[in-house]
């Protein structure tokens, strides 16, 4: 048969349903976020096709080369079912896809392990370089919180994925500050068994700087901290014991890894016994002297802080 003698029928092609991709954005939608579903192809033209969009058996959008759609998810643990049917031109066949929308939330709470702080301090320790942050994965799931499901989590930090870390149910994340990074991005990706929970998020962990703050030490009310010492105090009894707290390093847990290097007046005095305090009995009273005190951990770069103290006797 000649080629003039086949069919409209014959001309025709098929194409096949992996040949039509489709992509969401974003690829783990949160609930009430806003969805755009993509259609592409490399194997027919789709912007000849016509394109059927249906959400829920409820037809939604149809017309020639409608290869987008938006709209917004549903609450969480609900299901938003969209079925596409496409039509190319000169295809044999018709196909459909099936996309199931399962909107998931997923918060990620950190904490420091040994960033240290002094007793009654009622704010979060903060993290600084070279410190042990532990991130726990929260997923907002009906089917989590009852004990149902079961998760599967990648986590990454700096784009890096942490194969130690990750696995089954294995919601927590402990990792060390960069020395030399000022954040930390840590992501974490989370997956039910059964495929009905999916959902990612970031987070931003930055760095900051330890602090050197010092506190009176009342032979009868113990140490003050409700009240820091400022650049400047006034000696009103016969003696005062100051006390350092190093905020924020790793002093709680590495202790003997921290150097101090008390000064008065410029001049370096042996290390008292208690390497954080500090008690001062001048022989005579009029003047001031200058309280210096530098603390450096050993064993960490830039975990070194220093605080000054003018001090009226």
């Amino acid at each position: 048969m000649s080629l003039y003698g086949l069919s409209q029928a014959e001309n025709q092609i098929m194409v096949q349903e992996d040949e039509i991709v489709v992509e969401t954005s974003p690829n783990s939608p949160q609930p009430n976020q806003d969805v755009t579903i993509n259609l592409s192809s490399y194997a027919t033209d789709l912007n000849k096709a016509i394109i059927t969009w249906q959400i829920d058996n409820e037809t939604v959008l149809s017309g020639i080369g409608k290869t987008s759609y938006s709209f917004k998810a549903g609450d969480p643990d609900s299901t938003t079912l969209v079925v596409i049917s496409i039509k190319p031109v000169g295809v044999i066949n018709e196909i459909s896809k099936t996309i199931r929308i399962r909107p998931s939330e997923i918060e990620i709470m950190w904490q420091t392990i040994d960033a240290y702080t002094p007793p009654f301090y009622k704010g979060k320790s903060l993290p600084v370089r070279g410190g042990l942050i532990k991130a726990v994965a929260i997923p907002n799931t009906k089917t989590i919180k009852s004990g149902v499901g079961s998760i599967t989590y990648t986590w990454k930090n700096s784009g890096e994925t942490n194969l130690d870390a990750s696995g089954y149910n294995r919601n927590s994340y402990i990792f060390k500050n960069s020395l030399f990074d000022e954040k930390s991005e840590i992501n974490v990706m989370a997956s039910s068994v059964n495929g009905d929970y999916g959902a990612e998020r970031t987070v931003i962990i930055p760095m900051y700087q330890p602090k050197l703050i010092f506190y009176e030490k009342s032979p009868t009310e113990g140490v003050l901290y409700n009240k820091a010492l400022d650049k400047e105090t006034t000696l009103t009894d016969d003696e005062m014991t100051l006390v350092a707290e190093p905020f924020y390093t790793t002093f709680k847990n590495q202790e003997n890894n921290f150097i101090f290097n008390w000064k008065i007046n410029g001049e370096t005095i042996q290390t008292p016994l208690k390497k954080t305090e500090l008690t001062v009995r001048p022989s005579s009273r009029g003047g001031y002297a200058t309280i210096n005190l530098s603390i450096e951990n050993t064993k960490e770069l830039f975990q070194k802080i220093n605080n000054s103290l003018k001090l009226n006797i």
